[in-house]
C-alpha cells in the first residue's frame, strides 16, 4: 500500500487525562490510529515494543522531563517526526528544541484540526526525506565501476567476456544458467545485465522475465545468435533495454552498457531533483 494511503499509527503521550482521552479520540475520528501513554516510562515500554509514524510528547511529565523523553525517543526512534507540545513553553524553547530535530513545537490548548494537519505534515515531511535519503545513497553508487552480469552457458564465452569488460574497468559476474543468475542478483547489486536467449534449462525468455519482475531497475541486454524481429519484439516487450547479435561487436556492447549505466545514473539524479524540488515547494521555510 501507498505510505500516503495508510493510516498515520501516533503515540499521543500526556500526563493529562483529560486531553489525552479528547485528543486521541478527536484524532481517531479524523483518520489516525491512535495509542496512548499517560506518562514517560509508559510511553518508552511502548516504543520499544512497537513502531509508530509520529509521536505527540507533553513537555512537562511527572516521572520524565520532556526534553529528556524527547532525547530518549530521538535515538530509538531516529526517522519517527516528534512533536512537542507544551502549555508553559516559550519561543526560545521552541527555537532551541527545533535545532535538535522536533519536528514541531505546538502549544496548548489547540485546534484538533491545527494538530491533526501539524502531524500529517510532519509525518508527509520524514516520508519524503527518508524516499531523499534512499536516493542519495543509490547516488553514492554512482561513482562505483558498472556492475555488469554475464549470462551464457558457453563457458568460453563467459571467460572472454568477462576479461574484456574487466580491462574496461567494469566490475564483473558470471553465471551459466538462469537459475544461477537469479539467485546471484538477489545477492549482488547488478546494472546491467548481458543475457544470452537460448540456454539449456531456463531460457533466457524466461530469466528476462523474471529479471524485470524481481528486479525492475536492472538493465537488460540480451544477445542471440539468431536475431529475428519476431524475438526482437518479444524480448523489448518484455523490458529487454538492448538486442545484439551473438558474439557482439566487442565496441559496441561497451558502449551499449556504458550508455544504459548512465541513462540509469541520469534517472536516480532526475527523481533525486524532483524530490529536492518537491519539499523545497512543500517546506520554503
Amino acid at each position: 500500500m501507498n505510505d500516503r494511503m495508510k493510516k498515520i499509527r501516533l503515540l499521543m503521550v500526556d500526563d493529562e487525562e483529560e486531553f489525552l482521552v479528547s485528543s486521541s479520540q478527536a484524532l481517531s475520528r479524523r483518520g489516525f490510529d491512535v495509542e496512548v501513554a499517560p506518562n514517560g516510562i509508559t510511553a518508552l515500554e511502548k516504543v520499544d515494543q512497537q513502531g509508530y509514524d509520529a509521536i505527540v510528547l507533553d513537555v512537562k511529565m511527572p516521572d520524565i522531563d520532556g526534553i529528556q523523553l524527547f532525547k530518549e525517543m530521538r535515538q530509538r526512534l531516529p526517522g519517527v517526526p516528534i512533536l512537542l507540545l507544551t502549555g508553559y513553553g516559550s519561543i526560545s524553547d521552541a527555537f532551541h528544541t527545533s535545532k535538535n530535530g522536533v519536528a514541531d513545537y505546538l502549544f496548548k490548548p489547540i485546534e484538533m484540526d491545527d494538530l491533526a494537519n501539524s502531524i500529517r505534515s510532519a509525518v508527509e515531511k520524514a516520508r519524503t526525506q527518508k524516499v531523499l535519503g534512499n536516493e542519495r545513497k543509490t547516488e553514492s553508487d554512482l561513482t562505483v565501476p558498472v556492475r555488469v552480469m554475464l549470462v551464457d552457458d558457453e563457458v568460453q564465452f563467459l571467460d572472454s567476456m568477462m576479461k574484456v569488460l574487466l580491462r574496461r574497468n567494469m566490475d564483473v559476474t558470471t553465471a551459466d544458467d538462469g537459475e544461477r543468475a537469479l539467485a546471484l542478483l538477489k545477492e549482488k547489486l547488478v546494472d546491467v545485465v548481458v543475457l544470452d536467449l537460448k540456454m539449456p534449462g531456463m531460457d533466457g525468455v524466461e530469466v528476462l522475465r523474471r529479471i524485470k519482475s524481481e528486479s525492475p531497475s536492472v538493465e537488460v541486454i540480451v544477445l542471440t545468435g539468431h536475431p529475428s524481429v519476431e524475438t526482437a519484439l518479444e524480448v523489448v516487450n518484455l523490458g529487454a533495454n538492448e538486442y545484439l547479435k551473438k558474439p557482439p561487436d566487442i565496441e559496441e556492447l561497451v558502449s551499449t552498457i556504458r550508455r544504459l549505466h548512465e541513462d540509469r545514473q541520469n534517472a536516480v539524479r532526475r527523481r533525486q531533483q524532483e524530490l529536492i524540488d518537491e519539499i523545497r515547494r512543500r517546506y520554503p521555510d
